[in-house]
């Protein structure tokens, strides 16, 4: 084993540094989401149509086709109003389409009217607390039938699960050079140890 000592410690080591980034963007927007550094709570709805009380553009659009599915339909209005991000839901109905849109700096609320192909556009800065926020709850659980529509929220959503993966990776490789480093073993099976029974008393308390 001592012969892939070299190999494991690089695998450590290059697997940690390529996650670091992403292990601080989560723990910051997890520390800011766990003491209400913002709202994100706030009344998604009174937002999804807030386009009813302010317009800030008007855009003319041609109607789509009724042969698409209602996040097709969605995008392609988007597309030619030129408004780019996730669409978090979909509001139809005979007249008209409401499209919340979100991505980091921005959320954006659009009526499109299907009667006169004129969309009516909303759109709100958001800070750099919501902007990590953003980052930390997308692509999420939520709407599993449109989720990850955005080619970005698609390639933030894989860049994701690698780090998840080299994350793994570095804790395997982690444990393994521990285990090799005698003058190491007292110390970091107190630290294993802890970490253990951590994680078993709060597997224990939601379960009860």
């Amino acid at each position: 084993m001592k012969k892939y000592h070299k190999l494991i410690k690089d695998i450590h080591l290059h697997t940690g540094l390529f996650i670091s980034p992403f292990i601080i963007i989560f723990s910051v927007s997890a520390l800011v989401l766990n003491h209400s550094f913002v709202d994100w709570q706030e009344d998604w709805q009174k937002w999804s149509f807030s386009v009813n009380n302010k317009v800030d553009k008007t855009i003319a659009f041609d109607i789509p086709t009724t042969d698409k599915s209602e996040i097709d339909y969605a995008k392609d209005i988007l597309k030619q109003i030129n408004i780019s991000g996730e669409i978090t839901n979909v509001f139809k109905d005979s007249i008209g389409m409401y499209i919340p849109v979100t991505k980091p700096g921005y959320r954006i609320s659009i009526k499109a009217d299907l009667t006169s192909g004129i969309a009516y556009v909303h759109s709100e800065r958001t800070n750099i607390w919501k902007k990590l926020v953003w980052l930390h709850k997308m692509p999420g659980p939520h709407n599993a039938n449109i989720r990850g529509n955005w080619i970005y929220t698609k390639f933030w959503s894989s860049l994701v699960d690698f780090s998840v993966i080299c994350l793994f990776f570095s804790s395997i490789t982690g444990i393994t050079l521990w285990y090799y480093l005698k003058n190491e073993r007292t110390v970091g099976l107190i630290a294993l140890l802890i970490g253990f029974i951590s994680i078993t008393s709060l597997i224990i308390g939601i379960t009860i």
